[in-house]
């Protein structure tokens, strides 16, 4: 049998085991005070609950410094109990995705029929240009009128097009 009554913004539950009490179980409510480290001021103190996910993922603030973090609970109390460490995949590099994308798109097109880029041209998706400063590139995305996504072996550029002087 369990009884749960609240003292001081905390829940505490007494369960009974025929007819005995058992050790109390505090459950954390938002509002409540509890000791936790705090990094700002580098040690226990008084913090009050901010937010409660689980149990064990809480934030809260130091009533000290008024800095809000994740509850951290003080040395001696309770501990974590061991993981093994996260492996992390290694992420591949932006800039290699995007020439290999580069490279795919070049083998299908025809590098003879590249056009050499001016402002003043119109070009459609997959069109091959010729840029003086970037070197040869394929139209990915007609943005609109007037510009054009363009992939370049250095990465996606922004592009003009049908652009008309006065």
């Amino acid at each position: 049998m369990i009884v749960s009554f609240i003292f001081r913004n905390l829940i505490y539950e007494k369960a009974y085991h025929k007819g005995k009490p058992m050790p109390e179980v505090k459950k954390p409510e938002i509002g409540a005070e509890i000791e936790a480290l705090c990094p700002k001021c580098k040690g226990a103190t008084v913090h009050v609950i901010e937010v409660i996910k689980t149990p064990e993922l809480m934030k809260v603030m130091c009533k000290t410094c008024l800095n809000s973090h994740r509850f951290r609970p003080p040395k001696g109390g309770a501990t974590k109990s061991l993981k093994a460490p996260k492996v992390k995949k290694p992420k591949l590099d932006p800039q290699t995705r995007e020439e290999r994308k580069w490279n795919r798109l070049l083998e299908h097109a025809d590098r003879e029929k590249a056009v050499s880029y001016s402002m003043n041209s119109s070009f459609t998706e997959n069109d091959v240009i010729a840029h003086t400063k970037f070197g040869v590139g394929v139209v990915v995305k007609i943005l609109d009128h007037g510009k054009i996504t363009v992939i370049f072996q250095d990465g996606l550029r922004n592009m003009v097009q049908n652009f008309k002087t006065r």
